[in-house]
């Protein structure tokens, strides 16, 4: 979710309902920027499961990288074929804005590493920009990125609960789906001093879902009544 204040309360709001309602699993603190970690979970007939919160349906939902030489490379397993085709197919015309700012840093692909101050100057001469992009593909993608981590279900803020494809706790509630754009950027981590004192980072191409929806669900985890409503449904 990045460094989100707000998604941060909304998830802490999520679980503090789920306690309330009764339902809460182990979680009782949200994961915060954490991309490894569920933001909360549910007991549901005895079985745990986990669940992704959102603030709205525009918050950044799901990532991945690209690896750039020769040739591009979709990081992670299990990304659709058509969807990495896509990826590929649009990145392909941006291959002189990229070898222009992997020339600017010093370096031959991504990911590489190189000093700050060499990236923030490419960025203020305006060589990330021209390297982004907008893949538009189906919300799909973002249901993969969970599942492979284990989470089925996802809530988001003012649309309610969604499953993503499997719905092991047979909640009456609807599928995930509708557009998304995959926007490709390039990025850079947090600075780290080496023992020369210099400041190096690491870029990359990332990318990153975002939800173009307008769905509602049938029940929210926004309430403790629409919980114990679809606990009844079960």
């Amino acid at each position: 979710m990045g460094c989100n204040t707000g998604g941060f309360e909304f998830e802490q709001q999520v679980i503090d309902t789920l306690i309330a309602a009764g339902v809460c699993g182990t979680i009782t603190e949200g994961a915060g920027a954490s991309a490894a970690d569920a933001d909360a979970d549910m007991m549901v007939n005895g079985v745990r499961h986990l669940i992704e919160v959102k603030k709205d349906a525009f918050a950044q939902m799901g990532g991945t990288s690209l690896k750039f030489d020769s040739d591009f490379e979709v990081v992670g397993k299990g990304v659709r074929t058509e969807t990495v085709e896509a990826i590929c197919a649009e990145m392909d015309g941006k291959r002189e804005a990229i070898k222009s700012l992997l020339d600017y840093i010093g370096a031959d692909s991504f990911p590489a590493s190189c000093e700050k101050k060499v990236w923030d100057a490419a960025r203020d001469e305006g060589l990330l920009v021209p390297v982004n992009t907008i893949v538009q593909q189906d919300a799909e993608f973002i249901c993969e990125h969970y599942r492979k981590k284990g989470i089925n279900y996802i809530q988001i803020g003012g649309a309610g609960l969604f499953h993503m494809g499997e719905n092991p706790a047979s909640l009456p509630i609807p599928k995930l789906e509708g557009a998304i754009n995959l926007e490709v950027r390039a990025g850079r981590s947090g600075s780290r001093k080496g023992k020369d004192g210099v400041e190096r980072v690491s870029g990359g191409l990332r990318v990153q879902g975002r939800l173009q929806f307008d769905g509602k669900s049938n029940y929210t985890l926004e309430s403790i009544e629409s919980i114990k409503e679809m606990m009844k449904e079960v």
